[in-house]
């Protein structure tokens, strides 16, 4: 009876075990977004903890051997390579829905860039403005709405990044007409313009299953790179927001897998079995 009973008891476990898994609708791994989205993988960062998480803004800079800097320098080296032939990339980072880890990506994208060329990071995300934040920015500073509007220069809305030739513009107070001052002829020419001063252009843009920021934007960038969390957002409403992209021909670069805990990856599906040789206190940071 118990030898029936064990039997019995981890045939149903197995049943709940792949139903579970049947029922789980997202993606965890580059091969689930290429078999689900149809999309390129173009890097997959780590989920970070401790310390680590607390400086996500500047991690590049102050981890720069860490395991999530190579994974920002792999997304580094993807967007070189596509559209080569353009020599000054407008690059638009964007999600489904908030909380995807787009604006840290985006940073460190841009703080990764700087190393070798003349880079602009833009905060286009004037629903929801995080850089100033992140990056211990002034506030007080005239931003992008102040230049779209024409009650500030350009120059006078850049500030830098210390330990870094990055040059950022912020979003500034919230307006009560984003969208219409992205659809603006001036929004276009200050773009226009930054484009001929940087080689690489990095805009921070609103989710596109909220508002329809992202999707305009898109028409005005050489290349979109789409940031879905792990474990985390279905697969569904991502591949909406890459259909709503690829409706306004958005020139889709790829996705980034963000916020991946190899560790638990690997338990389940021994795909990274290379991250595992670093300990739970300098896991991302440094080996052991």
């Amino acid at each position: 009876i118990i030898l029936i009973a064990l039997v019995v008891g981890l045939f149903f476990g197995v049943i709940v075990a792949l139903l579970l898994e049947r029922l789980d609708n997202t993606l965890k791994s580059a091969d689930d977004v290429e078999g689900k989205l149809g999309q390129p993988v173009l890097t997959m960062l780590p989920l970070l903890s401790g310390k680590a998480a607390k400086s996500v803004g500047k991690h590049y800079l102050s981890e720069p051997k860490s395991v999530f800097s190579e994974a920002i320098r792999t997304a580094r080296t993807s967007v070189l390579l596509s559209a080569i032939d353009t020599p000054n990339k407008t690059l638009l980072v964007t999600s489904s829905v908030p909380n995807e880890g787009k604006t840290i990506f985006a940073i460190n994208l841009a703080l990764a860039h700087a190393q070798t060329k003349k880079v602009l990071l833009i905060d286009a995300d004037m629903r929801r403005p995080s850089l100033v934040k992140q990056l211990s920015l002034d506030k007080e500073k005239p931003c992008l709405s102040s230049v779209v509007s024409g009650a500030a220069g350009l120059a006078e809305c850049l500030q830098a990044v210390g330990g870094s030739s990055l040059h950022v513009i912020t979003s500034g107070p919230v307006p009560p007409n984003p969208l219409e001052l992205i659809l603006s002829h001036r929004f276009k020419e200050v773009l226009k313009h930054c484009a001929a001063a940087y080689e690489i252009i990095v805009i921070d843009s609103p989710p596109v299953q909220l508002v329809s920021d992202a999707v305009v934007l898109s028409t005005m960038a050489t290349g979109v790179l789409f940031i879905v969390k792990a474990d985390s957002t279905p697969y569904q409403m991502v591949r909406r927001g890459l259909h709503a992209l690829q409706g306004a021909d958005a020139p889709l670069f790829g996705v980034v897998l963000n916020q991946l805990d190899f560790k638990k990856a690997d338990r389940y599906y021994g795909a990274y079995t290379g991250y595992t040789q670093y300990d739970d206190a300098g896991y991302y940071t440094k080996p052991t």
